[in-house]
């Protein structure tokens, strides 16, 4: 092991505990899977120059990680997201309590939640901006969910069974277009998501790379987001994220 993995694996460790939440996920398109892990803290000094360490170590590019650092001047939570081959990193910016300001104040017109600074393989870099529509009706969020559902052999009326908990009060609804992606992202932990009712619906992804252990984690952790759409590069892609502890995080990237 070289030394730059060993001090990112260092970085890593104590970012991990220093997290707020961790996440696994899993984002299929027709040829792969790639699994990543999230680490999300509420912004502080300290979280900021962990994520940037562990960043600058994982070579992350070095404007990215600026723009990243003045975004975050505004941001209350920030988060990096790594693939556990570790072949791109990502990191996060969250705007959730101007967004409730917004809203308390009457403003319910579509603004930034999150933004995505991404270094991603073959030296690509991108940066999404996530713009969120407050209590967003089911009739906005779920046809394109249930587009992407259904492209990856996922069974729309049953999904909508399955997701007939969200609404407009706990669903967290964004959309991100330009930069050769179209995409959505929708958070769903507020929800009542059964388990058993989400595992049995996401068999059809068993026999795919990865579908074992999503199935796995459907049945033994919270549900957290998903998304879907497509990507230049990617094409259509459809991701799901749960929540996991410290000790799995880690788990996955040794």
């Amino acid at each position: 092991m070289t030394l730059t993995m060993i001090d990112a694996d260092e970085a890593l460790f104590k970012l991990a505990h220093l997290a707020d939440a961790c996440e696994q996920s899993w984002s299929l398109t027709a040829d792969e899977v790639e699994e990543r892990v999230l680490f999300f803290c509420d912004a502080s000094v300290e979280a900021a120059q962990n994520i940037a360490r562990a960043a600058k170590r994982l070579a992350m590019d070095d404007n990215l990680l600026a723009d990243w650092s003045l975004a975050m001047r505004a941001a209350d939570a920030i988060g990096m997201a790594l693939r556990c081959d570790r072949k791109s990193v990502r990191l996060y910016t969250q705007y959730w309590e101007a967004i409730v300001d917004r809203v308390k104040s009457g403003i319910h017109t579509p603004y930034p939640l999150y933004c995505g600074f991404k270094s991603l393989p073959g030296g690509v870099v991108r940066r999404d901006e996530y713009i969120a529509f407050p209590a967003a009706q089911s009739a906005l969020f779920w046809p394109p969910m249930a587009k992407s559902f259904a492209e990856f052999g996922l069974d729309e009326s049953e999904g909508e069974r399955v997701f007939s908990g969200l609404s407009a009060s706990n669903a967290i609804f964004t959309l991100t277009s330009g930069n050769g992606r179209k995409s959505w992202l929708t958070t769903v932990r507020r929800a009542d998501i059964n388990r058993v009712e989400l595992a049995k619906w996401l068999a059809p992804l068993a026999d795919r790379p990865g579908g074992a252990a999503i199935l796995e984690a459907a049945r033994s952790n919270s549900l957290v987001h998903l998304a879907g759409g497509t990507d230049d590069v990617k094409g259509a892609f459809l991701t799901v994220y749960f929540e996991i502890d410290v000790e799995t995080l880690l788990s996955r990237l040794s």
